[in-house]
């Protein structure tokens, strides 16, 4: 008796590995965990009062990869056709606390269908700029770069709740994407609402790619508007890169960025250096870092930083990827940090 139990169990757990085979379901994650010193030099406050200069020392999350869980997969429906989805939680590796205000899908939560026409997705998913620069970026969008310091607050930059989003399928190395996010409000049809393009192209060691997204604020006035474009070029001895960024938002203030960097490998070491400005007016923030990176081997890597963001007088424009205080005007903040990543 105990043998056939056993026998159906064994059974039993056979059909359910082979069940999500056939769903291709795979667990993936990263863990990512730094220590880091965080200083910002003295400044003025929007009075004028004087305000001191502060550090802090810190174990952070999240230096070169958001920390996060997800679950992807998908199931062949015939004749080229797939459904496909994808559920990915951040959370905070030095506290343990959920991220993206506590949402457990809150990086993404997208259910679609994939074929020769491409990809339609519905759902919380990355935004048709984010794409571009991150791509362009010269070390992505860590809590370092430009990008993320710079351009991913700009509204419709970053994730983009109840949206459906179109990618076709790659023609030469060229994809095209439109997105649409919906406001769901009462008032307006355009209420809150986002439209939003790329272009990319990747063909060997090349990539160029732009983007425009377009956002309506809760009455559907023009929340934000902005233009991205981005290229990199591996060289062999040398990765090159850029991105430039043209915003409105609260109209009519106008943001503009850009974004120069270079990567160089040597084996299991990988050099890495961005510098890039970001202006409101006549408030100017430069921004550069400087890095290296040691892979422990393809999963698992050790690395080092060290940015700086300058502000001028006229700004306060804060690097909230470096964490710690927040920068007045006219002051800097610089960082220096030490971690790990993994992924699974």
């Amino acid at each position: 008796m105990k043998v056939k139990l056993i026998a159906l169990a064994v059974s039993a757990i056979a059909a359910g590995a082979a069940s999500a085979q056939t769903a291709n379901v795979t667990l993936y994650g990263v863990v990512d965990t730094y220590i880091a010193n965080i200083r910002t030099s003295a400044g003025r406050t929007a009075t004028g009062a004087p305000t001191p200069s502060a550090s802090i020392s810190a174990v952070e999350a999240g230096g070169l990869s958001g920390s996060r869980w997800g679950l992807r997969g998908s199931e062949s429906l015939g004749g080229g056709l797939n459904a496909i989805f994808t559920l990915e939680g951040g959370f905070a590796s030095d506290t343990g606390m959920t991220g993206q205000g506590g949402r457990i899908f809150g990086r993404q939560a997208v259910v679609g269908l994939s074929g020769g026409f491409g990809a339609v997705t519905l759902g919380r998913q990355y935004s048709p700029s984010f794409h571009v620069f991150c791509t362009a970026s010269a070390e992505g969008c860590t809590s370092f770069s430009v990008e993320s310091n710079h351009y991913l607050g700009l509204p419709g930059a970053l994730r983009i709740d109840n949206s459906i989003n179109w990618k076709s399928a790659n023609m030469g190395g060229f994809t095209m994407a439109a997105m649409y996010g919906f406001g769901e409000s009462a008032v307006s049809t355009s209420a809150k609402r986002l439209i939003g393009f790329n272009g990319e192209f990747k063909n060997g060691p090349l990539y160029v790619g732009a983007a425009w997204v377009d956002v309506k604020d809760q009455n559907g006035n023009n929340a934000g508007r902005h233009m991205t474009l981005g290229g990199k070029f591996d060289a062999g001895v040398a990765t090159v890169s850029g991105t430039y960024v043209d915003a409105k938002y609260v109209f009519p203030t106008t943001f503009k960025g850009w974004h120069l960097g270079v990567n160089v490998p040597m084996g299991n070491i990988g050099l890495v250096a961005q510098f890039g400005q970001g202006k409101v007016g006549a408030a100017k923030q430069t921004l550069f870092d400087v890095g290296a990176d040691y892979n422990l081997s393809k999963r698992s890597n050790l690395y080092f930083r060290f940015a700086n963001a300058d502000n001028n007088a006229a700004s306060n424009i804060n690097a909230g990827g470096f964490g710690g205080v927040t920068q007045q005007f006219g002051s800097d903040k610089r960082i220096i940090a030490v971690g790990m990543r993994h992924r699974f």
